[in-house]
């Protein structure tokens, strides 16, 4: 089977990799490099549970955190890639004592061992990371919650999506979708055709414009993004700390990620003053001794987010042989691995291999 897949960001290299695992003959086009939009401009955090009770999505982001340790060992065999697989957990700081209530309760509905969901009071707190704030009067501490380089897993996923036999090729901007006799014939990217038996958009963002591009519609639109990092060495902090309005990210290469805005401005490219302030504002006031570290880089990307915020994955009603998997919104790293592997099994075999009823592009779609 001739497969071409448009976008080289997680989800689309994750993807042509299983794809290529497979037997099937793959080419991937991405426009830039891949991970060049919001994949590479993640966090990297890996949080599959909700507050809420289980939904189809939280069952989802569960069966894709319990892949991450094989995988992050498999690539490390295949490519030499190390994509830094931290597993200390996160600390969501706590101020109230309706606060405190609440994590007391949740942990309570979460006796497993899993995920090691815990109420820390303020001198838990203090022992575990004493650089943060004295306001801080307790903390819901959930050690199930991992973290990972989201861009070395990109070009692990890519380097070894080309070792198994997938076609890389860079720098191509996809105009459209050839639709031929109600079938997906291939795409045209920058004047040629490139042909496929099956068309697998992963475009994040710009997956809407490609479905458009032969009279169909997906709302996936982009939600900004805006992060810093700060030089981290020594460490100020060991854990993920995640606030309502900010989140700190420790990494093993010595920088603190510092994110991240949710922004509807369209496609405006652009890393704002008021935006990093209000993010050094509030990680000032999570942990004031991050003031004394120095800003080494500013960044955004555009996250694919459609109304209901859930992904959208599966064969595109009315046009044979075309699939999308995007709209991931803020968990595109988590949901990697097993939205490659549901996708793959989708493909080759006809049927996918779990419960994807809320996630099916017909809930959104119009095929002409």
């Amino acid at each position: 089977m001739k497969i071409v897949v448009v976008g080289g960001g997680i989800i689309g290299c994750a993807t042509a990799y299983e794809l290529a695992r497979t037997g099937c003959a793959v080419t991937l086009l991405e426009r830039a490099t891949p991970g060049a939009e919001a994949s590479g401009a993640a966090a990297g955090m890996l949080v599959p549970l909700g507050e809420t009770a289980r939904s189809s999505f939280e069952t989802l982001a569960i069966a894709s955190w319990r892949l991450f340790p094989q995988v992050a060992k498999d690539l490390r065999e295949r490519t030499g890639i190390d994509v830094e697989h931290v597993t200390r957990g996160t600390i969501y700081p706590l101020f109230t004592a309706e606060e405190i209530r609440r994590a007391e309760a949740r942990a309570a509905r979460h006796p497993g061992e899993e995920f090691g969901i815990a109420a820390w009071d303020a001198r838990e707190v203090r022992d575990r990371e004493p650089a943060l704030a004295t306001n801080v009067r307790g903390a819901l501490f959930v050690r199930g919650d991992h973290w990972v380089n989201n861009q070395r897993l990109v070009a692990a996923y890519a380097r070894a999506a080309v070792a198994a036999g997938v076609l890389l090729r860079s720098g191509l901007s996809v105009s459209r979708v050839v639709v031929e006799a109600g079938r997906a014939r291939g795409v045209v990217a920058d004047g040629e055709r490139v042909d496929g038996d099956v068309v697998l958009l992963a475009a994040g963002a710009w997956t809407g414009q490609l479905v458009g591009s032969f009279g169909g519609r997906l709302p996936v639109e982009p939600k900004r993004g805006q992060m810093f990092a700060l030089t981290h060495v020594p460490p100020v902090l060991h854990h993920v700390v995640h606030a309502e309005d900010v989140y700190l990210v420790p990494r093993p290469s010595g920088e603190l990620l510092v994110g991240a805005t949710v922004e509807r401005v369209g496609f405006e490219g652009a890393v704002t003053a008021g935006a990093i302030a209000g993010l050094l504002r509030a990680a000032l006031e999570l942990v004031p001794a991050l003031g004394d570290l120095a800003i080494t880089r500013t960044w955004y990307g555009f996250r694919p987010w459609v109304p209901d915020g859930f992904p959208v994955l599966g064969p595109w009603p009315g046009v044979d042989g075309l699939w999308v998997a995007t709209a991931h919104f803020r968990n595109g790293i988590l949901l990697a691995p097993i939205t490659a592997r549901l996708m793959t099994a989708w493909i080759t075999g006809g049927k996918p291999n779990m419960d994807v009823r809320d996630f099916l592009p017909d809930r959104f779609a119009t095929a002409h």
